[in-house]
C-alpha cells in the first residue's frame, strides 16, 4: 500500500514559531476528523476543508474546529474598545484580550518580559530600553496567559465577572452590567492592583 502526500500542504505558524500542518484521520467509529501535528504524515492535506477553519488559542494551542454559523458575534469596534484600554496604561499593556465563545476576555500574563524582568535585566546586565525591546519577541513565546475578566454581552450590553481563586476559584457571579465603553476602563483599571480583589 503506498500512501501519497499533498504537494503543499496546508500549514499554519503560530506565535512561538512552531509550524503545523492539516491532517485528516478517522475516529474509532470511523468519522472523519481534522488535526495539526507538527511533522508531514498520513493524511496530511493541501486544502482546507469546508466548514472548518485553524484556530489558535491565546496561549497558542492550534486546533481545527467546525465553523459554528450560529454562534454569537463580538463587533469588532468592541473589541477594539477594550484593547484600546489596556493600551492607555503602561502597566496593562503586556495584558491580552480576545474573544472566546462569544465573549470578551481578557488575559493577564505569566512570564515574559514582566516589569520585574526588565528591572532585573537593567540592574544586573545594564541592558537598555532598546536592548531589552529587541529581546521582547524572544521573550514573549514563554509568555503564558490567565484569563482574569470577562465581558459577556446581554441585551445589547454587557455584564462583566472576574475570576475568583478561592476554593475551586472560576469566574464570579456578575459585578456589573450596562455599556462596554463604561465598564471597560472602570474594572480593567483594577487588574494588577489589590482592588481587583475587591470587586464583588
Amino acid at each position: 500500500m503506498t500512501t501519497t502526500r499533498a504537494a503543499h500542504p496546508v500549514s499554519y505558524t503560530n506565535r512561538k514559531g512552531q509550524v503545523y500542518y492539516l491532517h485528516a484521520g478517522q475516529t474509532k467509529t470511523g468519522k472523519r476528523r481534522y488535526f495539526v501535528a507538527k511533522t508531514i504524515g498520513a493524511g496530511v492535506l493541501a486544502e482546507l476543508p469546508a466548514g472548518f477553519e485553524i484556530v489558535e488559542s491565546i496561549n497558542a494551542v492550534v486546533s481545527v474546529r467546525r465553523i459554528d454559523p450560529s454562534a454569537r458575534k463580538i463587533p469588532e469596534t468592541d473589541l477594539a474598545r477594550v484593547r484600546a484600554e489596556l493600551a492607555k496604561h503602561p502597566r496593562l499593556r503586556p495584558y491580552r484580550a480576545d474573544v472566546v465563545k462569544g465573549e470578551i476576555i481578557v488575559f493577564e500574563p505569566i512570564g515574559g518580559l514582566s516589569d520585574e524582568l526588565a528591572r532585573h535585566l537593567k540592574a544586573s546586565f545594564q541592558m537598555t530600553p532598546f536592548q531589552l525591546e529587541q529581546h521582547r519577541p524572544e521573550l514573549d513565546k514563554s509568555t503564558h496567559y490567565s484569563p482574569v475578566l470577562r465581558f459577556a454581552p446581554i441585551d445589547g450590553q454587557y455584564a462583566v465577572f472576574r475570576m475568583t481563586y478561592r476554593g475551586d476559584g472560576g469566574w464570579s457571579w456578575a459585578l456589573a452590567h450596562g455599556p462596554l465603553g463604561s465598564l471597560a476602563p472602570k474594572y480593567l483599571n483594577t487588574l494588577g492592583t489589590s482592588a481587583f480583589f475587591e470587586l464583588y
